[in-house]
């Protein structure tokens, strides 16, 4: 990926994962995170499909603040659909190296978060999309010391050069 994805001095640079139910479930929460921001985005995902990661990533990007510059993502098989996300939005996609998971280390770090609120054998088919949305807020409005003690929200409207 670009250098200033790497470098983190660009808003715009997402890193994408799903957070899978427990077994036996079919739904999962499809989770980006912006780089710079630490801003986190979730929506509910019915199954594992492409299709399903695609209409996620379209309900995400509704509401998402600024551009999107680029996406990385993990080898997992629904985000397969590289070449539709491509085509569709303009953005690049980037894979992370296989078993190296610290190359998209805040949607890591948000998606253990998230985890304190939807424990590993949670049944997402019964989690309400408003239930998610309520533990990501919680999640967005969370002072970070890698901001300043700002809020994702708060990084969200302040120029790079104030960090």
């Amino acid at each position: 990926r670009s250098e200033s994805a790497n470098r983190r001095t660009e808003k715009g640079h997402l890193e994408m994962d799903t957070v899978r139910g427990g077994r036996g479930s079919k739904a999962a929460v499809l989770t980006i995170v912006d780089r710079v921001t630490r801003l986190m985005a979730t929506t509910k995902l019915e199954n594992l499909s492409q299709n399903a990661v695609l209409k996620g990533f379209a309900r995400l990007m509704v509401n998402f603040p600024g551009p999107v510059r680029s996406v990385t993502v993990d080898h997992g098989k629904e985000f397969s659909c590289d070449q539709a996300l491509t085509k569709r939005y303009q953005i690049p996609i980037y894979f992370c190296h296989a078993y190296h998971p610290n190359e998209r280390g805040t949607n890591e770090r948000f998606n253990r978060e998230l985890r304190y609120y939807f424990p590993k054998g949670t049944q997402f088919d019964q989690v309400s999309e408003a239930n998610i949305q309520r533990a990501t807020a919680f999640i967005n409005n969370k002072p970070r010391k890698c901001l300043r003690w700002q809020t994702p929200v708060q990084a969200v409207s302040k120029p790079l050069s104030r960090w």
